[in-house]
C-alpha cells in the first residue's frame, strides 16, 4: 500500500516520552470522567429541566459532533502535527465544557454539548496516535492499558464526585471538573512533546471535510430526531435523508480525486482496518447502551440516588484495565482475530446475562455484569486500536486512528437513536395498556420516577406500576444489545489470521489484507 510521505522525523522523536505520558492519562481522565459524571447526573438533569423525551439529544449531539469532526481532526494531526491538534481541541472541550456548567435549560444543554463534542473529536483520536507514536507495537497495548487504568479511577471518582456536585452542590459543576485537567494536559503537551514536520505548504481537503460534515450531520440528526418524533417518513425526514446520500456521495467521489484525502478510501482496501471499524462500530452501539440505561435502572427501578447510579457503571471502567493488560499478552501470543474473539465472546456473556434480568434484580448483579463487559471493552478496544495503528506507517497513522474512532462513535450515535426509538415506543405502548387499570399514566410520571426526590411524592402503587413500565421498555433495549454483540463476535472471523510477529516488526498491512 502506498502512503503520504513526510520527510520530518516521526512524530515522538526526542519528546520526554513520561511527561507526554503523564499529559495523556490527565486527558484521558478529562474525557473518561465527563462520561460518568453526566451518566450519573443525567437523571437528575432530565428530572430538573423536564427533559426526558429529549435526554437523547444530551448524549447524541455530543456524539455527532465529535463523530464529524473526529476524522477532520485525524487527517490535520498528520498534516500539522499532534500538538497543536491536540490543544485546540482541548481548548474547544473546556470552553464547551465551562458553558454546559453555566446551562439553564435543555436548549443551552444540548448546544453547548455540540461544542464539547467538537472538542473531544480531537481529543481522544489524537490522544491514541501520539501513543503510537511514542511506543512500538510490543509495548502499545501495555501503555494502552496504564491508559485505561485512568478510566478504572475515573469510574471511581466520577460518580462519587457527580453525586457529590447533584446531591449537595447542584449538578451544573460536575463540568466545571474538567477545566484544571484540560489545562494541566495542555501545558505538559506543549513543553515535553517534540515534533518535526516540514513547513511547506499543506493541502487541506476542504471540499471533502465540507461535504462530510453537512452530509453526516443530515443523517445523524436525521436518525436522532426520528427517533424522538416517530416520524420517519415525513417530508422534512426524507429531506434530510437525500441531502445526507447526496453530500456523502459527493465527499466518496472527492476523496478520490484528493491530493490529501481527509479519509483516504484506501485505507478501506485492508481488511484490518476494514473489519476493525465494522466491529468497533458494532461494539460501540452495546456500550452506549449500558451507560444510558443501567443508571436509568438503578435510580428509576430500584431507587436510588444519582452516585449509586454512576457506581454501577465503576465496575466496567475497572476491568476495562484488566481487559486491556489481558489484550497486550493476547495480542503477543495469540495474534489480532484470537484476541478479537475471546473479547467479543465475553461481549455475548454480558449481553445475555443483561437481557435475562427482571424487576427483582438486585444493585449487586449489575456491578457483576458491567465488570464483566469492562473486560470485554478492554479486549476488543485495545485490539482493534492497535490493529489499525499497525496497519500502516506514521504518516497515515492519526487518520487511521481516527477513523476507529470515527466509527465507535458513529456507533454509539446509532445507538442512541435505535435504543431511543425503541425504548420511546415500548413506554408508549406500555402506559397506553395501562390508562384503564392505573388510572391513567403519563411520561411526566417516569421523569419524576427516575429521580429520587420526586419519585417519594408518588403512591406506592403507582410506583410499582411505573417501574414495570420502566423495565419492560429498558428489557427490550437489553434484548437488542445481545443481538448486536452476536452479530460482532461473527465479524471478528473476518479478520486475517496474521499475528502479532507481524505488527511487532511495525510492518503495514498489504492492500488485500493478508
Amino acid at each position: 500500500m502506498s502512503h503520504i510521505q513526510n520527510n520530518g522525523a516521526a512524530p515522538g522523536s526526542g519528546s520526554n516520552r513520561r511527561n507526554v505520558t503523564i499529559a495523556l492519562m490527565v486527558a484521558t481522565f478529562l474525557t473518561a470522567i465527563e462520561g460518568t459524571i453526566v451518566s450519573t447526573a443525567m437523571p437528575t438533569i432530565v428530572s430538573e429541566l423536564h427533559g426526558l423525551e429529549r435526554m437523547n439529544w444530551v448524549f447524541a449531539v455530543y456524539l455527532l459532533t465529535s463523530a464529524v469532526t473526529t476524522p477532520i481532526f485525524g487527517k490535520l494531526a498528520d498534516l500539522f502535527g499532534r500538538k497543536v491538534i491536540f490543544t485546540v481541541g482541548t481548548v474547544l472541550f473546556l470552553l464547551g465544557s465551562t458553558l454546559c456548567g453555566f446551562a439553564q435549560n435543555m436548549d443551552q444543554l444540548i448546544w453547548f454539548r455540540a461544542l464539547q463534542g467538537i472538542g473531544a473529536g480531537a481529543i481522544m483520536p489524537v490522544t491514541f496516535t501520539i501513543i503510537g507514536d511514542l511506543y512500538p507495537v510490543e509495548q502499545r497495548a501495555r501503555v494502552q492499558g496504564i491508559i485505561g487504568m485512568i478510566w478504572g479511577v475515573a469510574g471511581v471518582v466520577g460518580p462519587l464526585v457527580g453525586g457529590f456536585f447533584v446531591e449537595v452542590l447542584s449538578w451544573h459543576w460536575i463540568f466545571f471538573i474538567n477545566i484544571p485537567f484540560g489545562l494541566l494536559s495542555m501545558v505538559l503537551v506543549a513543553a515535553s512533546l517534540k515534533e518535526s514536520f516540514e513547513r511547506s505548504r499543506k493541502k487541506i481537503d476542504y471540499a471533502g471535510a465540507a461535504t462530510f460534515t453537512i452530509g453526516m450531520v443530515a443523517l445523524l440528526y436525521a436518525l436522532q430526531k426520528g427517533s424522538e418524533t416517530h416520524s420517519w417518513a415525513s417530508g422534512s425526514m426524507l429531506l434530510l435523508y437525500a441531502a445526507a446520500a447526496v453530500f456523502l456521495a459527493l465527499f466518496l467521489f472527492i476523496e478520490t480525486k484528493a491530493a490529501e484525502p481527509m479519509l483516504p478510501l484506501k485505507l478501506f482496501r485492508i481488511r484490518d482496518i476494514t473489519v476493525a471499524s465494522i466491529v468497533s462500530f458494532l461494539s460501540s452501539m452495546v456500550m452506549i447502551g449500558i451507560m444510558v440505561y443501567i443508571p436509568m435502572w438503578i435510580q428509576g427501578v430500584l431507587g436510588y440516588g444519582a452516585t449509586y447510579a454512576g457506581f454501577a457503571i465503576t465496575p466496567m471502567t475497572i476491568t476495562w484495565t484488566v481487559g486491556a493488560f489481558l489484550s497486550g499478552k493476547l495480542l503477543v501470543k495469540k495474534g489480532t482475530r484470537y484476541s478479537a474473539i475471546l473479547g467479543l465472546a465475553i461481549l455475548i456473556a454480558g449481553s445475555l446475562w443483561l437481557s435475562l434480568l427482571d424487576i427483582s434484580a438486585s444493585q449487586f448483579v449489575f456491578y457483576v455484569i458491567t465488570g464483566v463487559y469492562g473486560i470485554s471493552f478492554g479486549i476488543v478496544v485495545t485490539v482493534f486500536t492497535v490493529t489499525a495503528q499497525s496497519a500502516v506507517d506514521w504518516t497515515m497513522r492519526g487518520v487511521s486512528t481516527a477513523s476507529i474512532t470515527l466509527f465507535r462513535t458513529l456507533g454509539q450515535t446509532f445507538g442512541v437513536a435505535v435504543y431511543g426509538t425503541y425504548f420511546n415506543e415500548r413506554l408508549a405502548s406500555e402506559l397506553a395498556e395501562r390508562q384503564v387499570e392505573s388510572g391513567g399514566m403519563r411520561l411526566e410520571d417516569i421523569n419524576r420516577l427516575i429521580n429520587p426526590e420526586t419519585a417519594a411524592q408518588l403512591p406506592e402503587g403507582a410506583k410499582q406500576a411505573l417501574r414495570e413500565v420502566l423495565v419492560s421498555g429498558m428489557h427490550g433495549v437489553f434484548l437488542l444489545l445481545a443481538a448486536i454483540s452476536v452479530v460482532a463476535f461473527a465479524g471478528a472471523f473476518l479478520l486475517p489470521k496474521r499475528q502479532a510477529g507481524a505488527m511487532a516488526a511495525n510492518v503495514p498491512a498489504k492492500a488485500s489484507g493478508e
